[in-house]
């Protein structure tokens, strides 16, 4: 599982590669993203600047933003290979005032 931490004023997009873990031969052509709060709330709408991810030569990329400081986030993203498969990652991001 990745993590990371950011400030709530920042806004920016995180790359998450799946070359490694992909199938010989096989790409990855469509992600989503959704974030969740500690209680299971999805608040995507608050930390991530969409529901979709952009793919480039197999790594999703998203951009987070805002949060409330001292919250942690689950954010799930989730990714279609050309081959039908689907590959999970979690993400924990947390929010704090540095």
């Amino acid at each position: 599982m990745l993590t990371f931490t950011k400030q709530p004023s920042e806004t920016y997009t995180i790359g998450v590669p799946f070359a490694g873990k992909l199938p010989t031969g096989a790409t990855v052509v469509s992600g989503t993203v959704v974030a969740t709060d500690p209680a299971g709330a999805d608040v995507s709408v608050t930390v991530l600047q969409s529901g979709t991810a952009t793919i480039v030569a197999n790594e999703a990329r998203f951009r987070v933003k805002a949060g409330t400081h001292g919250t942690r986030y689950r954010i799930t993203l989730v990714v279609t290979l050309d081959s039908s498969d689907v590959l999970e990652e979690d993400i924990d991001m947390t929010v704090e005032n540095i």
